[in-house]
């Protein structure tokens, strides 16, 4: 009975690249308001699934310490950290589990979700091996398109996308309660690689916070932007245009890169998107589930 629910909720805990914003070590134009001025810095891309006092990670990330901060505020108390889930073995994803080791929070086994491959990953490389030996984590393998069952009314769903696989799988993920879906897909090569119809996924969800990483080709400067592919947001756009305004809606962009304009307050790449009746995600929303 919809009565009896928990009040679930999601909280963007952080919406840029791998590198946050600003970028480690970026001086370019980019950047420059964002080391000057703190209040429009981004986190890097994490979601939080809270549902009473307990608290599901999607991916684990360097700037773990102000997001697990963002979650207490958000609770107004500590919260019980009741599983983690990895997408993919890129460093913004997983590198905050070192924060649960002995030399910070020396945290007593928390569940660690993990494809087979992300699972051998932590296995075989220090200094996560001491993670497990210390009993700071436990690795639970999970298998794509199968749901775990958080709590009474949340279900989470791991399912396999294309990207650039060096270390792991890549997977996002299906958030599910009695009312409401939201889908996360952080990280994805294109989605015409993928061999799932996303525009049936929007049609079919109701929130979606997907790959916005660059906004176009000429970004990156120092790079060949085609050794990390992603949808750029002006194609996804164009492959979004024959959405409903009501599907519209639902599809927020985030893991921005510091060089994406869509960062920039009234910006034109910005304003394009909005005025298509899309949004940027931002640090710091929550999302009623």
């Amino acid at each position: 009975m919809n009565q009896s629910h928990s009040i679930s909720t999601v909280l963007t805990l952080g919406t840029a690249q791998d590198g946050g914003y600003p970028h480690t070590g970026c001086r370019g134009a980019c950047c420059v308001e964002a080391w000057n001025n703190p209040s429009v810095k981004r986190l890097v891309s994490s979601i939080a699934v809270l549902s009473d006092n307990d608290c599901w990670l999607i991916d684990i990330t360097p700037d773990f310490r102000y997001q697990l901060k963002m979650i207490e505020t958000k609770l107004n108390d500590k919260p019980l950290i009741s599983g983690i889930f990895i997408s993919h073995a890129h460093m913004g994803h997983y590198i905050g589990l070192l924060d649960l080791g002995l030399e910070v929070m020396n945290t007593d086994k928390i569940p660690v979700y993990v494809m087979p491959k992300m699972k051998a990953f932590l296995e075989e490389n220090a200094p996560f091996t001491q993670l497990i030996e210390l009993n700071n984590i436990i690795l639970k393998k999970i298998e794509k398109d199968k749901n775990i069952q958080l709590n009474e009314n949340i279900t989470i769903k791991p399912f396999q996308v294309p990207h650039r696989n060096e270390f792991s799988e890549t997977i996002g993920f299906m958030v599910q309660s009695p009312d409401k879906s939201l889908v996360y897909i952080p990280d994805i090569d294109s989605w015409d690689k993928w061999d799932v119809d996303i525009i049936d996924i929007i049609q079919g969800n109701d929130i979606l916070l997907l790959d916005g990483t660059f906004y176009d080709s000429g970004e990156l400067q120092k790079s060949n932007i085609q050794d990390v592919p992603h949808p750029f947001i002006q194609d996804s756009l164009k492959k979004f245009s024959h959405l409903e305004e009501v599907d519209r809606k639902k599809v927020y962009f985030t893991h921005l890169n510091h060089t994406n304009n869509v960062l920039k307050a009234d910006s034109r790449e910005r304003n394009n998107v909005l005025n298509q009746g899309f949004h940027i995600a931002s640090d710091n929303m929550t999302i009623s589930m």
